[in-house]
């Protein structure tokens, strides 16, 4: 993927992750404000497919589809967020993004 560590969809759009002890993106990413989360991966493959697919061909055409859908190189997160105020934020972190991500949800 092109971008990481970055809100994809839905409320934040566009903004880049950043953190140390907890994630940031014009909001907080902890369990005082998230009221769930998915995280696609390859055991819900058929989501995380789709996903990557369709963000593929968003930012590369065509050409990203397959790359979407294609192997990965680096260790990397979509996870789908539901906020305590109802909107949605699907987010693409990586591995240190995302061992920081889950400890916040405690």
């Amino acid at each position: 993927m092109a971008n990481m560590n970055v809100v994809l969809e839905g409320k934040y759009k566009g903004n880049k992750i950043s953190g140390g002890t907890m994630l940031y993106a014009d909001g907080w990413f902890s369990k005082r404000y998230i009221s769930s989360y998915t995280v696609i991966d390859e055991s819900n493959k058929d989501q995380y497919s789709f996903w990557k697919g369709a963000l593929g061909a968003a930012f590369f055409g065509g050409l990203g589809l397959v790359a979407g859908i294609g192997g990965k190189n680096k260790k990397e997160y979509l996870i789908a967020i539901e906020w305590k105020d109802g909107d949605k934020s699907l987010i693409l972190i990586d591995d240190k993004y995302y061992k920081v991500f889950v400890k916040s949800m405690f």
